[in-house]
């Protein structure tokens, strides 16, 4: 298809010596080599009767002005841009941020992803503050789900039979928890654990995949968590989960996925997409230290998230529960 030009001076004039001599619209398209519509919609603008080439060239070219400014022009907000994109935020998340603010400057994150992939910035390489740090923008493909070995867990209780207001995300303290595993070759994992209304993350270091020592952990981080904000905890079907009665203690109810079914906790397994921002997988997680597990953490609950309209996962524990997670 051949890309559209602007008429030239020569092509008007041709088209008001051929208009006056009676040549209809259509064959003047013809022999410009032009649609019809071009032609109707330049007498359009300029009235037929008392169409002048020079006058009308004269006029398209005034309108067309300087270029087309675009709002990352603004330096102010060029700033804040990238000072959140090297904080981690995604672009979603700082357009979304600027208007729950009510900010005077505003932009769609559509916007900013151009701003980062456009050539006279290109060079500055801003795009690798993306999470996955693409050199060009790639379409988004549904990822596998890997299937594990069967596990057999005494005392499970379906998913299916989890409270209501757990399933709708309606009230805080409904925790789903699982593994982030490193390089084969060591056995130090990551245990993450997520609050399902509001996203608040607690990530915690364990040396092995054990069940004692990832509940010893969980039973530590549950007891220091305001009791009317731990209520269910949902797991899949791996063997670190299999004491998870030991959680009855700090009146926690414990709920499973189905078999080969880890994606019915989607909101561990989104937030652990997040977290490897930081850790990369397959990375070695040995020399990762608890500190830097909260850090990362903080940095995540600190974020603005879309399904909060833009707060925060600290900001919704704290007006909801009276509480946020600090360590």
């Amino acid at each position: 298809m051949k890309a559209y030009t602007r008429l030239s001076q020569s092509e008007r004039e041709q088209l008001f010596l051929l208009h006056h001599q009676g040549v209809s619209l259509r064959e003047i398209a013809k022999r410009l080599g032009r649609t019809r519509t071009t032609i109707s919609r330049e007498y359009q603008r300029h009235g037929e009767q008392e169409y002048s080439p020079c006058a009308a060239h004269a006029q398209a070219i005034k309108d067309r002005g300087a270029p087309r400014k675009h709002k990352l022009d603004d330096p102010m907000l060029q700033h804040y841009v990238i000072g959140r994109l090297g904080e981690g935020w995604s672009p979603e998340q700082i357009a979304g941020r600027l208007s729950f603010q009510g900010s005077a400057l505003t932009v769609v994150h559509e916007t900013i992803y151009a701003f980062l992939y456009q050539p006279p910035l290109k060079h500055e390489r801003l795009w690798e503050f993306l999470r996955r740090g693409h050199k060009k923008r790639e379409r988004w493909f549904d990822r596998r789900v890997h299937c594990k070995k069967r596990v057999i867990i005494q005392g499970k209780i379906s998913i299916t039979q989890r409270p209501e207001e757990a399933q709708t995300r309606l009230k805080v303290g409904h925790w789903e928890t699982d593994l982030m595993e490193g390089t084969k070759k060591t056995h130090h994992v990551v245990s993450a654990t997520v609050d399902r209304r509001s996203g608040a993350l607690l990530l915690d270091k364990l040396s092995s995949k054990e069940s004692r020592e990832k509940m010893d952990v969980m039973i530590r981080r549950m007891e220091r968590i305001p009791i009317h904000i731990r209520k269910t905890m949902t797991f899949d079907n791996g063997t670190e989960n299999a004491e998870h009665r030991r959680l009855y203690r700090v009146n926690m109810d414990t709920y499973f996925c189905a078999s080969y079914h880890s994606w019915e906790k989607g909101t561990v397994e989104n937030t652990i997409g997040l977290v490897r921002q930081y850790l990369p997988k397959g990375g070695d997680l040995t020399g990762v230290s608890q500190q830097e597990l909260m850090t990362i953490s903080q940095a995540i609950n600190d974020r603005p998230r879309k399904r909060l309209g833009y707060k925060t996962p600290n900001e919704v524990l704290l007006e909801e529960a009276g509480w946020c997670v600090t360590s």
